[in-house]
């Protein structure tokens, strides 16, 4: 239950136990500010009146007013025309939670008796080297998240194996970041239990869990924080040093109140503003990473490759390319990958595919199939090739003797020539890094033992899901589009859970508030679903209090209450203005002193008099509709 008004404030000094009555208060200055988990203060004037009540009003002094404990933050004393006075303000005493204060673990829990040469927590790392019989897929040191598959195949006397591994970089993320489900209780009694201070809490409602980082070092207010950002919809209204945390379907109830324009209230004040309207927003979720390792290993007797007999060198390649001048043109035919005999014939990235392999490097006989082999460069050297197309689509390929020397196998009716590279320039150069480490090392084929290996990796990085576009249809109808900023949050492999939090990331309509000013000094009650009705405009609805400035004890200063004004309320709101629109012009149209004899097609025309009386119409109906709407 919520107190009632007990009408008296009291004061105890800071370090004392017993609380005296302050009857020194200005009553038009004494006020209770409060809005919805942002302020809760009580703000007064005192004036010295010699008593010990008034001596106690300083700093981190405690006062009670309606069963609730606030503690002075300012104490600004004022000497004016003789007599002296306070101004003091004080914040409600759950706001006291800020000295709450937790800490990461610094040190190694193992050393945490030890004051000298102490190990940092997380500091140790392990590695393990253990022999599984060849198959490392187990090994402690690879990426946890990681899934990893081997296989090995024959291609005649060449043996390649290919190990595929699949990162998750959803879970990859929440590791970095430390991720943990949390329910609102875990966060509340991570900080809460075992205080000093007398701080308990309570959970009024059912909230669903949020993956937040991991609850580390931070103050009590950086909790209260967590809870807000992280479960919207909740409330904190404690009850004094119990921290309450409600959902708002909890905290919002109809405690039988209402505020009727000119019988209890002075002024309803409507602001629609339409600066934070938002209404879509670019998604982009989680990511996974395929890494491709092909290790190959031939042996030198491939059937017509130079393996044992090239030198491996810049030289060396130039040597062994132009051993295949004159060999003819022949479309999908042997060298490379492909196999058989090159001499018999071969075709443009055939012939790349055996130089290539000829120096123990294999790579695809295919141009697009072979561009991820290598890296485009602005400038050629020997040993580079050159693409014709554009990346992902070229169709033919040379290779660089030097800079200004290419050869190829040019095309059908043709052989292998060599030509100057302005003859025929390439769409782009690019490199094998490990052709460009071969042409400057000058070492002996011979040297491998018999034997050439090579080994190709390629890391490609995939979407769960595209980016997609989230879109409040009805309100890009109504007002057009407003981009929101970005979402992307790496935690997200699943589109729908992302679209459910996009929704809460946009504004699809303008802010409506509603600010109430009274005639009396009426208590407010936070939360309550006040029934307002404005007979002018023909309004009649509900919502709730999220914000006052009470005056318990002034006859000048009105009660001042802040309505919510959630997304049903603005969409009830404008959508019986809209239909009363059409009632009036509709009515406009029967009337016979809008009949047109000369105006057989019937087109309406309105005159500026006509207009005033559709907009008069209108204020008349649009809240009388509405009314009617709720009680039907």
């Amino acid at each position: 239950m919520r107190p009632g008004i007990t009408q008296k404030v009291t004061v105890r000094g800071q370090g004392r136990t017993e609380t005296e009555p302050l009857n020194c208060i200005d009553p038009d200055s004494f006020y209770i500010d409060w809005e919805v988990n942002s302020t809760w203060s009580l703000q007064f004037t005192a004036h010295q009146d010699g008593s010990l009540a008034y001596s106690m009003l300083d700093s981190q002094a405690s006062i009670f007013f309606d069963g609730q404990e606030y503690i002075i933050k300012q104490a600004e004393p004022d000497a004016n025309s003789g007599q002296d006075s306070l101004d003091v303000v004080a914040t409600h005493v759950y706001f006291e939670i800020g000295r709450i204060r937790k800490y990461k673990t610094y040190v190694d829990p193992a050393d945490s008796g030890k004051e000298t040469d102490v190990r940092v927590n997380g500091g140790t790392q392990i590695e393990n080297d253990n022999d599984n019989g060849g198959d490392d897929s187990g090994d402690d040191d690879d990426d946890p998240n990681a899934q990893k598959s081997t296989s090995q195949s024959k291609d005649g006397n060449t043996t390649i194996t290919t190990t595929v591994t699949k990162t998750d970089e959803t879970k990859e993320d929440s590791e970095q970041e430390n991720q943990v489900d949390y329910k609102i209780d875990d966060v509340l009694k991570y900080w809460i239990d075992g205080n000093n201070l007398g701080f308990s809490y309570q959970v009024i409602g059912d909230f669903p869990t949020a993956r937040i980082e991991q609850l580390s070092d931070g103050s009590g207010t950086d909790m209260l924080s967590k809870i807000t950002e992280h479960w919207p919809n909740a409330v904190i209204y404690p009850d004094n040093r119990n921290i309450r945390v409600y959902t708002q379907d909890e905290f919002n109830k109809d405690h039988n109140n209402r505020l009727d324009y000119e019988y209890n209230t002075t002024e309803f004040k409507w602001t629609f503003d339409s600066t934070s309207l938002t209404n879509e927003i670019m998604c982009i979720g989680g990511k996974y990473s395929i890494d491709t390792e092909v290790d190959t290993e031939t042996d030198d007797d491939d059937g017509g490759g130079q393996s044992a007999n090239v030198t491996k060198s810049a030289q060396g390649f130039i040597d062994d390319a132009r051993s295949y001048l004159g060999v003819p043109y022949v479309y999908g035919g042997a060298g490379g990958t492909r196999g058989g005999n090159p001499r018999s014939g071969m075709d443009c990235s055939s012939y790349v595919s055996q130089v290539y392999q000829d120096f123990g490097i294999r790579i695809p006989a295919q141009t697009e199939a072979m561009e991820p082999y290598f890296h485009e460069v602005g400038s050629p050297q020997t040993g580079d090739v050159g693409f014709y197309g554009p990346h992902g689509g070229s169709y033919h390929v040379c290779m660089f003797l030097d800079p200004n020397t290419i050869i190829f196998e040019p095309q059908p009716g043709e052989v292998c020539k060599e030509e100057p590279a302005s003859w025929f320039y390439p769409s782009w150069v690019a490199r094998n890094d490990q052709m460009a480490a071969i042409v400057g090392s000058g070492s002996s084929a011979g040297d491998s033992g018999g034997s050439t290996s090579s080994t190709f990796s390629k890391t490609v990085e995939y979407y769960y899901f595209a980016p997609f576009m989230y879109r409040d249809e009805n309100s890009i109808k109504k007002y057009g589009e407003y981009p929101a900023e970005p979402f992307e949050d790496g935690r997200f492999n699943d589109k729908n859970a992302m679209i459910e939090v996009a929704k809460t990331k946009i504004q699809p309509q303008p802010a409506l508030s509603v600010e109430v000013t009274t005639y009396t000094n009426f208590k407010p009650i936070a939360g309550d679903m006040i029934h307002i009705v404005v007979k002018s405009q023909q309004i009649s609805t509900n919502e709730a209090v999220v914000g006052f400035n009470w005056y318990p004890f002034s006859g000048n200063n009105p009660t001042s209450v802040t309505l919510n004004s959630n997304t049903q309320n603005i969409l009830d709101y404008q959508n019986a203005r809209n239909k009363s629109l059409m009632n009036a012009i509709d009515s406009l149209k029967n009337q016979d002193n809008y009949s047109q004899p000369n105006n057989p097609e019937g087109i309406l025309t309105i005159t500026r008099e006509e207009a005033k009386k559709i907009e008069q119409y209108v204020e008349q109906q649009s809240g009388q509709q509405q009314a009617n709407e709720k009680q039907g």
